[in-house]
């Protein structure tokens, strides 16, 4: 079996943090929306990235829409400029489909079968699968995302599909959807999806048919979803897995857990290591442009900007997420925060 012992502490570390109170959170509405105005229009006019061009209809998407928002465990909701306009979840599906495999199987398939750790690699690579004898990669890279994929419980493909579908629609407003121009152009292009497929069958370490498995995780990423939607999903994890409008427990708390500390570990690819070192929040990435962070017991931060750097995150995310982290002393292991331990 894998060891936990880094997963172990950054849940443990995420508990405590949420137990107590951040340096500087500020939790009046009109407050929380004064501080959006201010960084949205510091970063509205910054350049940088590009879109992902290897999946055609991502390359479409107007690169100058961008769109904040933050929800709070109390639901309310503050957003600015882009934040209702539909955009393709991409890899932020993958925390929360991890979340209903966990709910499926337990923890120990999961952890057995798929694995925790961060690979060092690119998101979508074989080498990592292959340099490693066991094989095993992580929830939030395209392998273990696809195996997680295939973990999920149902009779026939389209009951496993819808499952993930409600799922998301239960974590959220109940309004996300299948966007079927961007999943048609995935599957013209998903070549080496179903080649890390099919390699991970041949070391049999898919628990259903393999392109089934990555048919399904395609549609998955190919949710459409605004900043606002997401940014409720991303305060369900807050809360512990409430959902802080229609107060329904969706996930866990426990789920929870695994789910922010995989996002600690892994949330930003080869790049999650500095992530966390710099801006200190549970964080996913998507190459649709979006980028989630969750505060726990606070809040989400929800940013859509299409271009992207060399890793697969949009730029303009990253850089609105740590301005907001950096001003209300967000970091998990800031001194201010620590002390409160």
């Amino acid at each position: 079996m894998i060891k936990k012992h880094n997963v172990l502490f950054f849940a443990l570390l995420i508990v405590l943090i949420s137990t107590n109170g951040f340096a500087n959170w500020i939790s009046n509405p009109r407050d929380i929306k004064q501080a959006l105005n201010d960084v949205y229009r510091e970063y509205k006019d910054k350049k940088g990235g590009k879109n992902a061009d290897y999946i055609p209809e991502l390359a479409k998407v107007d690169p100058t829409l961008f769109g904040i928002a933050i929800v709070t465990v109390n639901g309310d909701i503050q957003s600015i400029g882009d934040a209702d306009v539909p955009f393709a979840i991409e890899s932020i599906s993958k925390p929360f489909i991890y979340a209903l495999a966990l709910h499926d199987n337990g923890e120990k398939i999961v952890t057995e079968k798929v694995g925790l750790n961060a690979t060092g690699h690119s998101f979508n690579s074989v080498m990592a699968i292959e340099e490693k004898q066991d094989h095993l990669q992580n929830p939030l890279v395209n392998a273990g995302a696809i195996q997680i994929t295939s973990l999920i419980k149902g009779k026939t493909s389209h009951e496993k599909w819808q499952r993930a579908l409600d799922f998301i629609k239960k974590l959220s407003d109940g309004n996300p959807y299948l966007g079927k121009s961007v999943y048609q152009s995935e599957m013209a292009t998903n070549q080496h999806n179903r080649g890390i497929a099919e390699l991970l069958d041949s070391y049999g370490m898919m628990a259903s048919d393999p392109l089934d498995a990555v048919d399904r995780y395609t549609k998955a990423c190919s949710i459409m979803i605004t900043a606002r939607q997401l940014a409720l999903m991303g305060a369900t994890l807050a809360n512990q897995g409430v959902n802080p409008q229609t107060h329904q427990r969706v996930i866990s708390s426990k789920e929870v857990q695994d789910v922010l500390s995989e996002m600690v570990i892994n949330g930003l690819y080869e790049n999650s290591g500095i992530w966390f070192w710099t801006v200190g929040i549970p964080a996913k990435s998507g190459v649709g442009g979006g980028i989630l962070a969750v505060v726990p017991g606070k809040m989400a931060i929800a940013v859509f900007s299409p271009p992207l750097d060399k890793a697969g995150n949009s730029v303009r995310a990253q850089q609105v997420i740590k301005e907001i982290s950096q001003r209300w002393n967000l970091h998990l292991l800031g001194n201010k925060n620590m002390n409160r331990i």
